[in-house]
């Protein structure tokens, strides 16, 4: 048995870690490290929505895909954002923690529409197939078994209308603040991080046609201005402390 098959074995059920920490997450920021390089959970979010805009919603009427899923959602925080930040579509979210989704519900903005939150069995989402625009994955395949993986790939190209896209951002394992971070967070105990070759290679076996990937997160995200001039000037250097796979369903 491989060291990473005694850490699933000993991992608790996925909905009851996260629902332990629902009450009081704070999007990682118990992290000392990760409170230095940002302000708060949305400056991460928000490297992260930058990188969709600019790919998705280049106009300023924020027109783009309809709908919309934030697969292993948690509290919503990112469809959270892309609604404040003027995001026009339908957004659901989905995620194994009940008691995370109904935190956020509790704290939603009540100057924004609530989007519609769905309880995950495993890797499946109560959803009719070819049903949503773009679904994006954002740090959560780590969170997964590695054995789980494909599910998770084959249950987005369900969802995925024809033409849909799937944006996956997930953490660096080449970055050593990253690995750093990821090691001394309490939710991210039982993590197992995964490069992006692995994320390419799982969506191309589950049918999807690569768009494009790249890295991003070069400079602490409190410095927005800054970091996201370094994010298009150095999506392609694999040391962003994230990175994002973008592919589409044929």
């Amino acid at each position: 048995m491989t060291s990473e098959d005694s850490e699933q074995r000993n991992r608790p059920q996925p909905g009851a870690e996260f629902d332990a920490f629902a009450s009081d997450y704070s999007g990682g920021m118990d992290n000392s490290v990760k409170a230095l390089l940002g302000e708060s959970g949305d400056d991460f979010l928000t490297v992260k929505l930058n990188w969709l805009t600019r790919r998705f919603w280049r106009g300023d009427d924020k027109v783009g895909p309809a709908t919309i899923l934030d697969y292993g959602c948690g509290r919503g925080d990112l469809i959270r954002v892309m609604g404040q930040s003027g995001i026009k579509a339908r957004f659901v979210g989905s995620d194994v923690s009940g008691g995370m989704m109904q935190q956020g519900l509790k704290n939603w903005p009540r100057d924004l529409p609530r989007p519609t939150f769905l309880q995950q069995t495993g890797a499946a989402v109560p959803h009719d197939s070819a049903s949503f625009d773009l679904v994006v994955i954002s740090s959560v395949l780590h969170h997964v078994p590695v054995a789980e993986r494909p599910d998770v790939y084959a249950e987005i190209q369900r969802l995925l209308k024809p033409g849909g896209q799937v944006v996956v951002f997930e953490h660096n394992p080449l970055n050593p603040v990253t690995r750093y971070v990821v090691s001394h967070t309490p939710i991210d105990e039982h993590a197992i991080l995964l490069n992006a070759r692995e994320v390419k290679r799982g969506l191309a076996a589950a049918g999807f046609n690569l768009v494009d990937a790249g890295y991003l997160m070069f400079a602490p995200p409190r410095l927005r201005r800054i970091g996201a001039w370094f994010d298009v000037l150095l999506g392609w250097l694999p040391l962003g402390a994230q990175y994002a796979v973008r592919a589409v369903k044929s």
